[in-house]
């Protein structure tokens, strides 16, 4: 350390041996966060309002993480944030159902199927009995419904329900192993589509990927959405790649991706979308490969159709046939009819998803014109058409949002629509609780988790604050210090360079004669010297004259 250095050194900081690197903590506590909400609803002799309160505080917990994370995405990898999304889903592998008992529909349909019954014609109490177990675990709303999901979905139900048989636990199991292979595929092609539209990987695959409605609803849920994203996704990179390729390799690339798409049609129709984002992004680049695209898709359904039947196009309807309050257009609906309006709710409610679903269509002509002159890219258009049909549509489920944020996340630039996306998901991810219970149940743990939430939040607060006021305080003390330390050097350099100057003056400061030489003389002969002049005469204290 030099005699003026501008501040004292400061020791460099050592990373204690057990201290957690900064991506480990999310991963840390996020893991415990999942943990907490798969044995809270693991049925535990608690009392149900208790059950929901500590579940959302938990999911709370989890939404903090995921929120937080975004900081650290400038120095975190995609092999650390595939590291995060299997430590938080893989307590959820092994939960009970959570979020919703589609999977009990799912296992019902599959068991129709299995013993040679049309699932598209009878729903699971007509089918399999009232008394079953399979029907008594599904929801009073969907015994008596039909299956709603393409000719693709069923022979996979079919075969969980060979596979598992009347072992109810493996064939959630088998489900969720579904939703796995789902989310790989997810996992695979979000970040080629983000880095395609010139969007930070790490970004797309926090924003999607790690989404807390991908745990909660693909994972937990186990809901078939996690199949169709995946092969829709997958098979619109693996296309989109195919169209920018020449030769065979382009052709086998965007027949892959087709039939990954068709697939993905077949197991919820509202897969289409991409195929049809497709055909336009072809009809721009290659006439002939919108040709073949469609092809694909027409002799795929076909022979699908084939092996169980059509009976799913007329039963597409019967995913309206309970009213959904959390759709824009419903909700008004069942308002505007109950509070006075001159028609019943059925009709006002009608009325208003028709008029919505024209907006809808609208919106989408548009974007697919826009796709066609290159004026959007597909992914991007690909996620307005799926926010659209949110937004106007006549059904909405939160697990439903995961179609539009998923290709949005991989194309949207701007911070402040990333912001909205992952504020619109932390509210979804907390709208529903883990488990059903009774109204008065619910309101109870939804009050006690909102009171608990606001409590820690003031708490930490108060906590940052003084923690910011701590580190000022000593920020300025030390400031203080190292004021008067340099301040000290400063004096003790001058009084050093006087008490120099003097013993200089001093030792070489006489003539021969013994008169004192003037201070610029002294100074002068004291540069010869020690620039080595030699004869130079000079006079020591008290001594004779000396050659130096």
């Amino acid at each position: 350390m030099t005699l003026l250095s501008p501040s004292p050194t400061r020791p460099a900081p050592q990373r204690s041996a057990h201290a957690i690197p900064r991506p480990g903590k999310p991963l840390l506590a996020g893991a415990i966060a999942t943990s907490v909400l798969a044995v809270v609803t693991a049925g535990l002799p608690i009392p149900p309002a208790m059950t929901v309160t500590a579940g959302l505080l938990a999911m709370a917990a989890l939404v903090r993480q995921w929120l937080a994370l975004r900081r650290d995405l400038t120095t975190t990898t995609l092999p650390q944030l595939y590291t995060i999304m299997a430590a938080w889903g893989l307590p959820l592998l092994l939960a009970r159902p959570l979020f919703s008992g589609d999977v009990w529909s799912y296992l019902a349909q599959g068991m129709t199927a299995a013993t040679g019954l049309d699932p598209y014609h009878d729903g699971p109490a007509q089918a399999l009995g009232v008394d079953s177990a399979v029907t008594q675990h599904v929801s009073p709303y969907w015994r008596d419904t039909p299956a709603p999901y393409g000719p693709a979905w069923i022979p996979l139900s079919r075969l969980v329900a060979v596979l598992s048989g009347e072992n109810l636990t493996a064939g959630v199991l088998l489900y969720r192993l579904l939703a796995v292979a789902g989310i790989v595929l997810i996992a695979w092609a979000v970040p080629r589509l983000a880095r395609r539209t010139a969007v930070a990987p790490t970004v797309a695959v926090w924003l999607g990927l790690l989404n807390p409605l991908t745990l909660w609803h693909l994972i937990a849920g186990a809901h078939n959405d996690a199949v169709m994203l995946g092969l829709m996704l997958a098979g619109f990179e693996l296309a989109l790649t195919g169209l920018q390729r020449t030769g065979s390799a382009g052709v086998t690339a965007l027949l892959g991706g087709s039939a990954l798409m068709t697939l993905a049609a077949n197991v919820k129709i509202v897969a289409a979308a991409a195929g049809v984002c497709l055909i336009a992004v072809a009809v721009r680049r290659h006439r002939q490969a919108a040709v073949l695209v469609t092809v694909v898709a027409v002799l795929g359904t076909i022979t699908l159709s084939a092996y169980t039947g059509f009976g799913w196009i007329p039963a597409l309807r019967t995913g309206t046939a309970v009213y959904s309050w959390m759709a824009p257009t419903t909700a008004s609906g069942l308002l505007a009819g109950g509070i006075g309006a001159p028609w019943s709710p059925e009709v006002t409610v009608g009325v208003l998803n028709l008029a919505g679903a024209l907006v809808a269509a609208c919106v989408v002509v548009r974007l697919l014109v826009a796709v066609v002159r290159g004026r959007r890219e597909p992914v991007n258009a690909l996620g307005m058409m799926f926010a659209a049909a949110l937004v106007f549509g006549s059904v909405v489920q939160p697990w439903y949002l995961l179609w539009a944020v998923l290709p949005l996340a991989a194309s949207v630039h701007d911070e402040r629509h990333r912001s909205w996306i992952a504020g619109i998901s932390a509210i979804f991810a907390m709208s529903l609780p883990p488990l059903a219970a009774d109204p008065a149940d619910l309101l109870a743990g939804y009050l006690i988790a909102a009171l608990l939430i606001a409590i820690t939040a003031l708490l930490y607060k108060r906590a940052t604050t003084a923690l910011r006021y701590t580190r000022a305080i000593t920020a300025l003390r030390y400031n203080r210090a190292t004021a008067a330390l340099l301040y000290t050097r400063a004096i003790t350099a001058l009084l050093y360079t006087r008490a120099i100057t003097a013993l200089l003056y001093t030792r070489f400061g006489r003539r021969p004669d013994g008169s004192r030489l003037s201070r610029g003389v002294a100074s002068a002969s004291v540069r010869d010297q020690l620039r080595g002049a030699p004869g130079r005469v000079v006079a020591g204290p008290r001594r004779g004259p000396r050659v130096w």
